[in-house]
């Protein structure tokens, strides 16, 4: 791993953020995103804790202000990874809903993925797991 923990927490907590909620759900998948980026998970949990901490209080310009700053410093051989990670992220509570994908697609777009990329990797994990509901 090449990116900072820090920077990693932040977009994950950044993507927690978009519903307002940190679910158990979530926190498991916080988990494999330690294992996926050979994280100590403890630490992980921690980091991605003390990142919504600091952006609870923030409205969206500010959200994406931070997520701007953090995703800077994510290496570019690893956005990709944390990009998927963030949409594993919004869809395991089973519902996306419009203010999840403006935030995933900012994620996106701060990373350096493009729009359609963007747009067919979260198209790739729906088909893949058929059980999640948009909310329009």
């Amino acid at each position: 791993m090449k990116t900072d923990i820090k920077h990693i927490a932040a977009v994950v907590a950044t993507a927690i953020w978009a519903d307002g909620e940190y679910d158990e759900a979530e926190k498991i998948v916080v988990e494999e995103i330690a294992e996926a980026f050979e994280l100590e998970s403890a630490a992980f949990a921690q980091e991605v804790e003390a990142a919504l901490a600091e952006i609870e209080p923030m409205d969206e310009e500010q959200v994406n202000s931070y997520i701007l700053e953090h995703s800077a410093e994510v290496d570019d051989d690893e956005a990709e990874v944390l990009y998927e990670a963030a949409l594993e992220v919004i869809t395991v509570d089973g519902v996306v809903g419009v203010e999840e994908i403006d935030n995933v697609l900012a994620i996106a777009s701060a990373l350096g993925i493009d729009e359609a990329k963007a747009v067919l990797l979260f198209a790739d994990l729906i088909r893949e797991e058929p059980e999640v509901e948009l909310a329009y």
